[in-house]
């Protein structure tokens, strides 16, 4: 990941990079390998990216100040060197990881996998991680084989800009007839500053997308770039015992932050101030010739190679990790073959350090030519692009070949009419859906953007029916309210009701905080719910239909009371309702799936049972705890009713993932909008009993 300070045309004999910034990168890269087979045992190994973030900062900034860019020649001379180093490895590697995802993954992934490899080859794909992080519905999805090129595209982005900004400083210092030793610490340190503060306050408000998005990151490239300006104006510790403590010290942060971050921490923000202030620390030690340093560990061979590999190693083990449980048809992969896969890494990345990365480096022919450098980048993307454009191609007809599958909802035995009727019992049934229909199969809520997702400030309300309808029902809750519209607003359309929506993605419809990980979420959780509380109370209906998924915790509440203290909040909630004169229609949510259902039915197609659900997977009861559904079945008395249908989705404790020919879920735990309308005699039946006695019901 990180860049070298030599950039010649032929292999130097004796000089090579400072040991310490090898070993460095040995360490990062080691982080990061162990964090990904090992998520539970190094909990904050994700931090090695920071501390790759730290050596490019310092060795690209060092590079510009000791050979200035005083031209456009210069720039795309620079440039050049960047697409020798970086460009034609990352080609391969996407290359052969999209032909390894065509053959091995579930067909539902594969226009996914096709606009991540155009992203990742173009270098955005932090971006466009960013736009999909906040998707709840894109949670579950299998994990992208290309998505660790979100900071090589940070780094790019970089190196596109960092050049022109120290260019323009070395101009105006020219112009100004001045020193260039200390005006770039002042580019340095404006730019850094800025992005650090944006990286506190956005981590805080959106912690998901400031993950990945740049401008939470250039500052910590700039903490190395600074450091490399104060090298380059003379600024060094020679003391041996301040060097001792910055290398030790250096180190003990990043493993510290290593062994202590966990998912939970919000990050970057100033979290990240402690592994990429390490990091600096030990480059600033320069500890190559330091008698009390760490010389002696990682000076040896197979430090150095690591070091030297680290960039193939980084590219090679992410797809690695994600294609190989398809490889060998196994859920989880074990500790022996983590191995095996890691040194199966190792020789790839070898063999395209070899013959790719040095290759490309040190050929005259192209290392001594701009414009052919450039000529090697546009063959590179032009063969990213153009079979990632094939696939995606591909992908798309068989799209548009699954979604004009017409499925009759209303037939007998088909979804959960299959458990509804004794008769279906044992019936061989053919797929009715396919996986990637079933992944695009949504109620018409979706289509009509009818969420108010992260963060929580949009009031957006979908109306169905007419206006001066005899009844008006609300649907509140979060998105396991959505999947029940399809059956609500057939039984709607039947007999002439308006229907409104009131959903917020995750945000479960209690008075109280949840807990999203930042106070602005949790405030405008609260938000949302207080004015959709208003809204339908003010709004004369005279039916709200309620169901929510309450994954969050609660915020400041324990684990073990949670589930008290939401049903007590429900109760409040239902309440408000009921004093306002609305009735209330409570439904139990759906069991879950621990991945996604048509990613899982396209893997196992030969044998959908390795899909089904234990419902005892998420607690003792056999199904998630419904707070809301408890609640309500507290109550008597008509104002407040329930209902339940995890009997017509499961049986014998399983859940199966294809039911009556339909496959139940578009993702772990959303109904498909052909199977929900099965269930439309209950809801239906449910609605009506609902609204008993009300004129117009």
């Amino acid at each position: 990941m990180a860049d070298r300070p030599q950039e010649t045309t032929a292999r130097p004999a004796k000089a090579g990079p400072r040991k310490d910034i090898q070993a460095l990168r040995a360490i990062a890269v080691t982080l990061v390998v162990l964090y990904h087979f090992w998520p539970a045992r190094l909990t904050g190994g994700y931090v090695g990216v920071d501390v790759f973030f730290v050596i490019s900062g310092f060795l690209i900034t060092l590079h510009l100040l000791q050979r200035p860019i005083r031209s456009v020649k210069d720039l795309f001379s620079f440039w050049a060197r960047r697409v020798r180093r970086l460009i034609p490895a990352a080609t391969v590697v996407l290359v052969a990881t999209l032909a390894a995802s065509l053959v091995w993954l579930p067909q539902t992934v594969h226009a996914r996998v096709a606009q991540e490899v155009i992203a990742s080859a173009l270098y955005v794909e932090n971006w466009l991680l960013a736009l999909t992080s906040t998707d709840y519905l894109a949670t579950d999805q299998l994990h992208s084989p290309t998505q660790h090129y979100w900071s090589l595209s940070v780094e790019e982005q970089f190196y596109i800009l960092w050049p022109v900004l120290i260019g323009l400083a070395f101009l105006v210092c020219r112009r100004l007839g001045r020193s260039f030793r200390f005006p770039p610490l002042v580019v340095i340190g404006v730019v850094s500053l800025a992005s650090l503060g944006f990286s506190a306050w956005f981590t805080g408000e959106d912690a998901a997308q400031a993950y990945f998005v740049s401008t939470t990151r250039i500052w910590e490239l700039g903490v190395g770039a600074a450091l490399a300006a104060a090298v380059h104006a003379g600024l060094r510790f020679r003391a041996t015992v301040v060097r001792a403590a910055l290398v030790w010290g250096g180190l003990a942060a990043i493993l510290w932050a290593s062994l202590t971050f966990t998912g939970a921490t919000p990050f970057p923000g100033v979290a990240a101030l402690l592994p990429t202030l390490g990091a600096a620390a030990v480059i600033a030690a320069g500890s190559d010739d330091l008698r009390v340093g760490p010389h002696r560990l990682w000076s040896g061979r197979p430090v150095q190679w690591l070091g030297d590999v680290s960039y193939s190693v980084y590219l090679w083990h992410w797809p690695a990790i994600v294609i190989a449980p398809f490889v060998l048809d196994v859920d989880n992969v074990n500790w022996w073959q983590k191995l095996v896969i890691i040194v199966v890494v190792l020789g790839l990345s070898a063999a395209s350090k070899r013959w790719i990365e040095d290759l490309m480096r040190f050929t005259p022919r192209i290392a001594r030519s701009t414009r052919r450098s450039f000529l090697l980048l546009a063959a590179c993307l032009g063969i990213s692009l153009t079979v990632a454009g094939l696939a995606l191609w591909q992908a798309q007809r068989a799209t548009d070949a699954a979604e004009s599958v017409v499925i009759d909802s209303t037939a007998p035995c088909v979804g959960a009419d299959y458990l509804r009727t004794a008769s279906c019992s044992g019936r061989e049934m053919a797929m009715l859906s396919n996986p990637i229909q079933a992944a695009k199969d949504k109620p018409q809520v979706y289509a009509d953007d009818c969420w108010n997702n992260r963060p929580f400030t949009r009031r957006k309300v979908c109306s169905y029916g007419p206006r001066n309808a005899p009844v008006k029902v609300a649907i509140y809750g979060n998105s396991h309210a959505g999947q029940w519209s399809p059956p609500i607003l057939q039984t709607a359309k039947a007999r002439g009701w308006r229907v409104d929506t009131y959903i917020a993605s995750e945000c479960y419809s209690v008075d109280i905080p949840v807990s999203f990980g930042t106070k602005t979420l949790e405030d405008n959780c609260v938000a949302f719910n207080a004015w959709a509380r208003d809204r339908i109370t003010k709004g004369g209906y005279d039916l709200v239909v309620m169901s929510d998924r309450t994954l969050q915790p609660l915020a400041g509440v324990p684990a073990a009371q949670k589930t008290t203290v939401a049903k007590a909040a429900y109760n409040r909630v239902l309440d408000t309702f009921t004093t306002a004169g609305s009735r209330v229609l409570v439904i139990r949510d759906t069991p879950g799936s621990a991945e996604s259902v048509p990613d899982c039915v396209a893997r196992y197609l030969d044998d959908v049972s390795r899909c089904a659900t234990n419902v005892k997977f998420a607690g003792t009861s056999g199904l998630e705890p419904d707070p809301l559904a408890d609640a309500a079945a507290g109550r008597t008395g008509r104002d407040v009713t329930r209902l339940e249908v995890t009997d017509l989705l499961c049986r014998d404790g399983s859940c199966p993932a294809v039911l009556g020919g339909l496959i139940t879920y578009f993702d772990h735990g959303h109904m498909t909008k052909s199977f929900s309308l099965t269930l439309y005699p209950e809801v239906s039946r449910a609605l009506r009993k609902a609204l008993d006695g009300i004129p117009g019901a």
